[in-house]
């Protein structure tokens, strides 16, 4: 008798903890649908999602300005860098220079 009444005790002990284990998911079950589908939330989460992206092309941005700025600077101050500029992006020859061009045929 000793036996099953602690045997039937233990189950309720082994019952009130499933309780409150159940009770604590569905109380985070709540929390994260409310914190889910709450419209502020969300709002939140995407301004700070836009915030990242932003910082990120202001960083490409800074990135980028000082390409430019380097540049600008040898475009002032370098005479040769004019005249590769030009040859490169304008494919422009001096006089008496040739041009080779090599055709590549496809094998298949």
């Amino acid at each position: 008798m000793l036996i099953s009444g602690f045997i039937i005790n233990r189950c309720f002990v082994i019952i009130g903890k499933m309780r409150k284990f159940k009770i604590r998911y569905f109380i985070i079950l709540i929390l994260f649908c409310v914190l889910a589908f709450n419209e502020g939330n969300r709002t939140l989460c995407r301004r700070f999602l836009e915030q990242r992206k932003l910082k990120s092309d202001i960083i490409n941005a800074k990135y980028q300005n000082g390409l430019l700025k380097k540049r600008i600077y040898y475009l002032e101050n370098e005479p040769s860098y004019i005249e590769r500029m030009v040859r490169s992006e304008l494919n422009v020859l001096s006089q008496g220079e040739i041009e080779y061009r090599f055709v590549v045929k496809d094998n298949s």
